[in-house]
């Protein structure tokens, strides 16, 4: 005989806590605790079908037995105790469970035919445990959207997920509707900045795809190609990007064109290839219509400022800066947070430690944005993006406590470019503190994540700080060693900002 698995419900501790109640009390109370610790007269009321006095009668009595408390004005009710909404929901059996839910569903629909933002995710989520499926699929779906553009993200991601036990339910093909969600749940994925989850979403959405809905596969396609960007994976996000190219160039679809040319800019960019970054960015924006596409524009101005940003002659970091000022001047008015995330950031690490208050104050205006849109990745690189400001500022603590900070936030995101960085602040920080040893193990562990990832212009910093840290230590031949490996890398791989130090190590070690 196969062993029964346990339930959700089952998981619930079981605490005996009510006192002793009416059969009606009892209905009233399942009724309550299937709404939450908090619910609604109104709509208890349509859902049990009582008579109106009679079930305000009902609660004054569990008012006086201590179980439930009333707000003032009457409206309002919540259970004194959390283990009394435990006991009375866990007193229900599944399959009066699923008609409580109907009821309480059909009470919202009958109480609100035109629903308000804050009750459609109540209404969602009774119809999916009532099991009335096109329901739960239309208000889910509906709850979804408005949580996406309330920045709430997690929320959306509950929603689409009750979409998706849903849809196997309703009659027809539904294979298309199933990757459109899965689309957004990876898209709401990104926004918390759990890339490996958008990612499997995205692949999910392609192999439910039908493979005639060459619109639909060919923006998956781009998606997945962008989020493996920002895992660093670029080889898998080039092979994704020039799949999707075919297909929109067929569609004549401008928009996905501009925006496989910007993923690629940002691959290029990656790669320490700025001439090919700028000529992508150039291309996508030719492809762009100024009133219609105003925020990818605006994306394309901040690759363009971070390749400028890279370019160690004259006159290119002004370039650079006019670049993003014009990206976040293009994004303010439509509030597209998460670019203006990416563009304040951006502009921070541009203005470098030459003008480290100012970059810190980006940084600040980039987190502001972050936290809108609650991205927990993009938190993390606003702390630790600031490390090396706040050093040459001389405020070695606080730029310990943001290291920290970064830590905590992202080192369960598998974002190895992260953890690079992190570790290389390390290194900067017990530098400062002349702790040469630690210093050594911080660098040592950034110079074995740049290999992994295979950025050759981190593994170029990486033996510059190494090189830098040896000649400190009075260590002259593993300083050598350090330098000759940069040298084989190549110097011309170093961003403008590592260029001063560089000269300045060439000096020290005899070779200006």
């Amino acid at each position: 005989m196969m062993k029964e698995q346990p339930n959700e419900r089952a998981t619930w501790p079981v605490i005996a806590a009510l006192p002793p109640l009416s059969a009606t009390c009892r209905r009233v109370l399942s009724y309550a605790a299937t709404m939450g610790m908090e619910f609604d007269f109104s709509i208890l009321h349509a859902a049990t079908g009582m008579d109106e006095e009679e079930l305000a009668e009902v609660l004054e009595e569990m008012v006086h037995k201590g179980v439930l408390k009333e707000f003032p004005g009457g409206d309002t009710y919540c259970f004194v105790r959390q283990t009394f909404m435990v006991e009375a929901y866990l007193g229900v059996s599944s399959s009066r469970l699923r008609i409580i839910h109907r009821k309480i569903a059909e009470a919202y629909e009958k109480l609100f035919p035109d629903p308000p933002p804050q009750v459609v995710p109540d209404m969602g989520r009774h119809f999916n445990l009532g099991g009335v499926h096109a329901k739960s699929v239309l208000y889910n779906r509906y709850a979804a959207s408005l949580a996406t553009r309330s920045y709430s993200p997690d929320v959306a991601v509950r929603c689409l997920q009750r979409v998706m036990e849903d849809l196997p339910s309703l009659p027809g093909d539904h294979r298309k509707d199933e990757a459109d969600v899965l689309r957004e749940i990876g898209d709401s994925y990104r926004t918390m900045g759990e890339s490996p989850k958008a990612e499997e979403s995205y692949g999910k959405s392609l192999d439910a795809s039908p493979p005639e809905e060459t619109t639909l596969r060919a923006l998956v396609l781009l998606s997945r190609a962008d989020v493996l960007r920002d895992m660093d994976k670029l080889e898998a996000s080039k092979k994704y990007c020039t799949e999707a190219i075919p297909y929109l160039q067929k569609l004549g679809h401008k928009k996905g064109l501009a925006a496989a040319h910007i993923v690629l800019s940002g691959i290029a960019f990656k790669m320490g290839d700025l001439v090919h970054g700028r000529h992508e960015s150039e291309t996508a924006l030719n492809l762009l219509d100024p009133e219609l596409d105003a925020k990818d524009i605006a994306r394309c101005y901040v690759d363009l400022a971070n390749a400028y940003a890279c370019i160690d002659e004259t006159g290119y970091q002004a370039q650079s800066i006019y670049f993003y000022k014009k990206a976040v001047k293009t994004l303010e008015p439509l509030n597209a947070y998460r670019e203006l995330t990416r563009a304040h950031m951006n502009m921070a690490v541009a203005l470098g430690t030459g003008k480290p208050r100012e970059a810190l104050d980006h940084l600040e205006q980039a987190r502001v944005y972050a936290e809108k849109i609650r991205d927990r990745r993009m938190i993390g690189w606003t702390y630790f993006n600031g490390v090396e400001y706040w050093l040459v500022l001389g405020d070695i603590d606080q730029a310990a406590q943001d290291n920290e900070e970064a830590r905590r936030l992202l080192s369960d995101l598998n974002d190895n470019i992260a953890m690079e960085q992190i570790a290389l602040n390390q290194g900067l920080l017990e530098q400062k503190r002349r702790a040469y040893r630690e210093a050594e193990d911080g660098y040592m562990e950034a110079l074995r994540l740049a290999e992994g990832l295979g950025y050759k212009n981190h593994m170029a910093e990486m033996h510059l700080r190494l090189a830098v840290l040896y000649a400190e230590w009075d260590r002259r031949e593993d300083a050598l060693s350090e330098f000759s490996r940069l040298e084989a890398i190549g110097a011309d791989k170093l961003v403008s900002q590592n260029k001063p130090d560089y000269e300045a190590l060439r000096k020290r070690l005899g070779f200006a």
